[in-house]
């Protein structure tokens, strides 16, 4: 096998491309990607090979990015993204879908033909339930934060 050009960028493996792939996320989830783009960059990065595969999909965005330099290999990932300040998709949105349950148990009992359709009811605790957990997680992660 021959030596790589001194010019060319190192390859990078799995753990790259997840690390990657997080970062992409924390963006998502501050709000610099809409959710089209972030699946057109993902896309790249699971396709990408080398480390200059990478930096034209963070280019345009601050950190957190790939971090490529002499020896670095990224970190695989272990959790969720990194924080990026602000509240959680899940958390935006909760109270709004929470909202709208009643409308939709409704609707699904009155248009879905089952014998047993009252169980559409169930969806406005569940629901809540959802909801009211993914708040007190976000509360706990800004308190840490802060």
């Amino acid at each position: 096998m021959s030596e790589p050009a001194p010019n060319s960028s190192p390859r990078i493996g799995t753990a790259e491309r997840e690390a990657a792939l997080a970062d992409l996320g924390a963006h998502l989830e501050a709000g610099r990607l809409d959710p089209e783009e972030y699946g057109e960059r993902s896309a790249k990065v699971t396709e990408a090979r080398t480390a200059a595969d990478l930096e034209p999909l963070f280019a345009d965005l601050p950190e957190p990015r790939p971090h490529r330099g002499a020896g670095a290999v990224a970190a695989p990932v272990t959790g969720a993204a990194p924080r990026a300040g602000g509240p959680s998709a899940l958390a935006r949105w909760g109270p709004a879908v929470s909202g709208a349950l009643p409308i939709i148990a409704l609707i699904l009992f009155f248009t879905v033909p089952i014998a047993n359709s009252w169980v559409f009811f169930l969806l406005i605790p569940l629901g809540g339930a959802l909801f009211a957990q993914s708040r007190r997680a976000d509360d706990g992660r800004r308190d840490r934060d802060e």
